[in-house]
């Protein structure tokens, strides 16, 4: 397994994965996601979202050129201030396992990287707005409850 940045040939599969990521939600939380939605171009738009906006790092998990996990980074720049030597906070979103490669600790580890990253990169902190099925995750992975969204310190 491999832990990187994603590259643009890595696109269309991080849009699939969206797309399952939709699917799945639609059956276990009766959403809607994708009703009436045309899939390929979905797939088309959100591989384009990704040309576009650069400000998103995409980390992803690969096994032998196949994605099997993503999470997508939106670094916010900090205002500089005396003696301060952070940079940036984080906003963690889009994170998402292949079925059939979950708990097996590879978000575990991907998360561990994106981190490191972080860390190098003079971020602060990072904050995602969890699902109520991932509460438990984020918590083993060093995430806390602050007001109405968890942060990680870095």
């Amino acid at each position: 397994m491999e832990l990187r940045m994603a590259q643009k040939k890595d696109y269309m599969q991080i849009a699939m994965m969206k797309w399952l990521h939709c699917e799945e939600d639609d059956v276990d939380y009766n959403t809607t996601n994708l009703v009436g939605v045309d899939k390929d171009k979905f797939l088309q738009e959100f591989t384009e979202f990704l040309n576009e906006h650069k400000e998103y790092k995409v980390f992803v998990a690969s096994d032998n050129d196949v994605v099997i996990s993503s999470m997508f980074v939106y670094e916010i720049p900090k205002t500089p201030k005396p003696n301060r030597k952070q940079k940036y906070i984080a906003y963690l979103t889009n994170v998402y396992t292949l079925k059939e490669y979950r708990n097996k600790k590879i978000g575990t580890k991907l998360l561990a990287y994106i981190k490191e990253y972080l860390i190098k990169e003079d971020c602060e902190l990072m904050f995602v707005w969890p699902s109520e099925n991932s509460f438990n995750w984020y918590s083993r992975n060093d995430f806390k409850q602050e007001n109405e969204i968890f942060e990680c310190s870095l």
